[in-house]
């Protein structure tokens, strides 16, 4: 009678280790991919704001919104946009960063030159503008919300 005990007794026991490993082995996997899904929400929220970021910029720059009094002049703008777009470099796609590159290169040489290259600048703003627009609201927007939820606006 005591070899039964003795056989449920050590059954419960390597039951019950069994039981406890799998849990753990549960909750490490668990809080793994929970870890990598807040990690990649947040990599997409700093995108996102960053994109936000040049784009409102790029806006008040296209719209004319560059009162010295209320938003610094033009030349101030830009050199916040390029701090931000060098600063945070590494959150931006590649198409992005080749426009701004075109961009700044067309500003380089309306400078050296003394002419005027508003035309092309414009036209490379606003492709970016576009870039930047599609990206958010067609990649990173629906990626943040399908991890996060409703919490960011597309923009328009």
């Amino acid at each position: 009678m005591d070899d039964i005990w003795s056989i449920i007794g050590l059954s419960s026991l390597i039951a019950s280790v069994v039981t406890v490993i799998l849990g753990i082995i549960r909750d490490i996997l668990v809080e793994k991919q929970s870890f990598k899904r807040q990690s990649e929400a947040e990599y997409i929220q700093r995108q996102i704001q960053v994109y936000s970021q040049i784009y409102f910029l790029l806006q008040r720059i296209h719209r004319g919104a560059i009162m010295p009094e209320l938003f610094g002049k033009t030349g101030e703008n830009i050199i916040e946009l390029n701090n931000i777009i060098k600063t945070n470099s590494s959150f931006l796609e590649s198409r992005v960063l080749n426009k701004w590159l075109t961009i700044m290169a067309l500003l380089q040489k309306s400078v050296q030159e003394g002419k005027g290259y508003e035309k092309e600048l414009a036209e490379h703003s606003e492709q970016l503008v576009l870039i930047i627009k599609e990206m958010m609201n067609s990649d990173l927007i629906p990626k943040y919300r399908k991890i996060v939820g409703e919490t960011v606006p597309a923009l328009e």
